[in-house]
């Protein structure tokens, strides 16, 4: 395939590349038209020299099909050379409303927490563990949450059900920020280490920043044992201080689990439940986001409304004198006057309005500039090396391999008749 950011490429005849989603180590995303079903939908293309994760993606999006709070896979396969992912196109990630908002209110934080221990113990019904679990990860699309990126998942028990064996030694796998104290030990991640990332991430959302966030090295994995040996030293109290104490009890359950334990999803959820319960909020759907847009609406209203009651003070400026002053005799304010007040008022309430907004870009722009310090680490993830003995993808490979053998022959064989033909 040509460069894959050359707009309306197309793939498989049938989805047409409009614009570039994102870009990393695995490759580029695309929003893209599908032809046949006339919907846009997301296209994911990996790049030819790196290890392939996109297979694992495909088997994991296989095995988790019709798993509500998944996003749908719709197609996949090898479209010249490349390995091709196609599914459902979500809204956005949380990541960026975090940075345009910096915090989010408890109400917003409980919801999304709600979705995803919901999301969470339906992917581990399913045998999977998801290992990188991140803001960027988590998509919001039509009042709803969904987890995305299943390129380092991993499947904790066979189709007997019997769990993989504890190990250590193993690389380490996730991302540096949000990643379980057991991905530091290089130990097996099991359910428990995708929720202890959940807390962690609940823990920006609402405070902005984590106790390890700002720790420079030289090098990724110099600040990956930096940050490990952090997250070891502190205790769940010092982790979730001044935050509402369900978050500690949630942090000290998760801590107490093993490797192979079931965690008791229940409690978790009624646990944020209670305390959304006590704090008279309700599970709406509302986010901050989508807060903010109605409030910018109503303020768009406001100021049309405050446009016209200027329109209508110069009409009346411009109305006859005598008509003004009406009420003179009567050692009264005149209309006139009490309309020049209004006018000041209104004028001024704009002002008001416009300096805020010019405060807010400039806090807006500070926040933007010590975000560039930590985004690279957010967009970091590691693959474990030990994944390439993972005999779990061994023949899903094998099949892939003969697959692409089969697609290549039947080019050379089609370009062969057309030459026949001329």
């Amino acid at each position: 395939m040509n460069s894959p950011s050359i707009p309306n490429k197309i793939i498989n005849n049938q989805y047409v590349l409009k614009k570039k989603l994102s870009a990393g180590s695995y490759g580029v995303v695309f929003e893209a038209e599908d032809l046949q079903k006339k919907q846009m939908v997301a296209v994911k293309i990996e790049k030819k020299e790196k290890n392939s994760t996109l297979d694992r993606e495909i088997h994991i999006l296989t095995r988790l099909l019709g798993t509500q709070g998944v996003p749908k896979l719709i197609w996949s396969g090898i479209d010249s050379n490349s390995n091709i992912l196609v599914q459902q196109l979500l809204t956005k990630d949380i990541g960026a409303y975090l940075k345009e908002y910096r915090t989010f209110s408890l109400k917003t934080v409980l919801i999304i927490t709600d979705y995803l221990l919901q999301i969470i113990r339906r992917i581990h019904n399913k045998s999977v563990v998801h290992r990188d679990l991140k803001p960027e990860n988590i998509m919001y699309h039509q009042k709803q949450i969904y987890i995305v990126d299943f390129g380092i998942s991993k499947l904790y028990r066979d189709n007997n059900l019997k769990h993989a064996p504890f190990k250590e030694g193993r690389s380490f796998v996730g991302t540096t920020r949000y990643a379980s104290i057991a991905a530091h030990k290089g130990q097996e991640l099991g359910r428990k280490d995708d929720l202890e990332s959940l807390i962690y991430i609940n823990i920006l959302l609402l405070k902005g920043t984590l106790p390890w966030q700002n720790i420079l090295s030289q090098n990724n994995k110099e600040r990956q044992k930096q940050v490990g040996d952090k997250k070891m030293k502190m205790t769940p109290t010092e982790i979730c201080i001044d935050l509402p104490i369900e978050f500690l009890k949630a942090l000290e359950y998760i801590k107490s689990l093993q490797y192979q334990s079931d965690p008791d999803y229940d409690y978790l959820i009624q646990l944020f439940r209670k305390l959304a319960q006590s704090r008279r909020i309700e599970y709406d759907d509302v986010y901050d986001w989508t807060q903010s847009q109605n409030q910018l609406l109503a303020s768009n209203q406001k100021q049309e409304t405050t446009i016209k009651q200027i329109s209508s003070l110069q009409q009346f400026e411009r109305s006859p004198r005598a008509t003004q002053n009406k009420c003179q005799s009567l050692k009264i304010p005149s209309t006139y006057d009490i309309f020049q007040d209004r006018k000041k008022s209104v004028q001024n309430t704009s002002q008001l309005v416009l300096l805020q907004d010019e405060l807010n870009k400039s806090v807006l722009n500070t926040y933007v500039l010590s975000q560039i310090v930590n985004d690279h680490d957010s967009k970091q993830d590691y693959i474990s090396q030990d994944d390439v003995n993972d005999t779990l993808f061994q023949r899903y490979n094998q099949l892939k391999t003969q697959v692409f053998q089969i697609h290549h022959l039947q080019n050379i064989k089609n370009q062969t008749h057309k030459i026949a033909v001329n």
